[in-house]
């Protein structure tokens, strides 16, 4: 079974009182079951595993360690400046291909992430602490190796993941965060409860990761990131996004100094190929 956060086509799982008392009641009964369900149910991305890059070949691949398996990297290019691209949930790397050769011409270097669980990486479930995990596993690579991270481009939970990393992480690069959706868990818990799924199991997985990596989940919120806002960290937002509010975003910057870039009618992801968009973020990269 596959759970999409992103997606108005959400199954519902048979009559949704009675999955709902059911899954609820689970975890009191059976707690262990009822983990191992809530993982397979609620932490399995719907997205395509088998993918190619139409215009791109990349030069390298990497493929690193993270605890839930090894995260595959695509590296493109030659220059000295690398640009991180990081997908959101149930996507993968192709979808930045535009993106990308955009940045290849301009003399960047890409490293583009294909997450645990998704694209041509390991896995079959995967959560936001794990893209934490791989994305600063990525930083860490690459500055061991003495490579200059000029920016990381993230979208959706991508870009999540990106502003929970530690400071040092993010500190003298670039970061572009297209469609950030900034009330993530709000929005799993409202996606939980559409399908007929008992919030008490969302909250029962998000314990017993939390336990796994030391965290506890609700440090993950973006409320708890405003410190590291600044004048070098950029968003992307479409006004008619369905799945990340718009007013969210806007409201999250009202008194920061980072800046909004608003598109209209791209939704949450056809801004990633859209013209205008990636000649924004070539100008902000290259600014």
């Amino acid at each position: 079974m596959k759970f999409n956060y992103f997606h108005d086509k959400q199954n519902r799982f048979g009559v949704q009182n009675v999955t709902r008392a059911l899954s609820g009641g689970l975890i009191k009964i059976a707690p262990k079951l009822s983990l191992t369900i809530g993982k397979k149910l609620l932490l399995n991305p719907f997205g395509k595993r088998q993918y190619a890059f139409n215009e791109l070949e990349a030069d390298e691949v990497i493929n690193l360690e993270t605890s839930l398996g090894k995260a595959h990297i695509s590296l493109f290019g030659e220059g000295q400046k690398l640009v991180i691209v990081s997908h959101g949930w149930a996507d993968n790397s192709s979808g930045f291909e535009t993106m990308i050769i955009n940045l290849l011409s301009q003399g960047f270097k890409v490293a583009a992430i294909d997450h645990i669980a998704h694209g041509k990486s390991a896995g079959k479930q995967t959560h936001l602490l794990n893209f934490i995990e791989t994305l600063n596993a990525t930083v860490e690579y690459f500055e061991q190796r003495e490579h200059h991270i000029h920016a990381i481009v993230a979208h959706s939970m991508g870009a999540v993941a990106t502003l929970n990393l530690p400071e040092d992480k993010l500190a003298n690069k670039k970061l572009i965060l297209i469609a950030t959706p900034i009330h993530f868990f709000e929005l799993m818990f409202e996606k939980v409860s559409k399908a007929g799924i008992s919030t008490k199991l969302l909250t029962h997985v998000l314990e017993n990761i939390g336990a796994e990596f030391n965290r506890q989940w609700q440090s993950l919120c973006l409320s708890q990131h405003t410190s590291k806002l600044s004048e070098h960290i950029h968003f992307i937002h479409d006004e008619q996004d369905k799945y990340a509010s718009y007013q969210n975003v806007s409201d999250y910057l009202q008194t920061h100094k980072s800046p909004l870039f608003t598109t209209q009618g791209l939704g949450h992801r056809r801004l990633l190929g859209d013209t205008k968009v990636i000649q924004h973020i070539t100008q902000v990269i290259t600014t």
